[in-house]
């Protein structure tokens, strides 16, 4: 998850004890495996900037595992919400920096 942190709360239907979870940009789902994540994400969230989230096997990725999502404040309609970005707005949520010489 770019520029948010989480903490796996569940993992493959069982509860995770609250002293082995760790905030992390990065979680490891094994195959076939659900997992929750609880995330935090800065004071400054912008709906027009969105969040990107991808598999780090890059074939995952190239497949679809992969995708963007933005914050929006609670009870807002989701026909209000755009589903194109304006031009030039590719927001600067890190900027895809932070792990990894791929950028993400």
């Amino acid at each position: 998850m770019h520029d948010a942190r989480g903490q796996v709360v569940e993992a493959a239907g069982r509860a995770v004890p609250v002293a082995e979870r760790v905030w992390s940009d990065t979680v490891y789902v094994p195959p076939r495996t659900t997992v929750r994540v609880v995330l935090r994400f800065g004071r400054h969230a912008d709906p027009a900037t969105p969040f990107m989230y991808h598999c780090h096997l890059l074939y995952h990725e190239d497949q679809g595992m992969m995708g963007q999502f933005v914050l929006v404040p609670p009870g807002t309609p989701p026909s209000s919400v755009p589903r194109a970005l304006a031009a030039g707005a590719h927001g600067s949520h890190g900027a895809h920096g932070g792990h990894g010489a791929h950028g993400g």
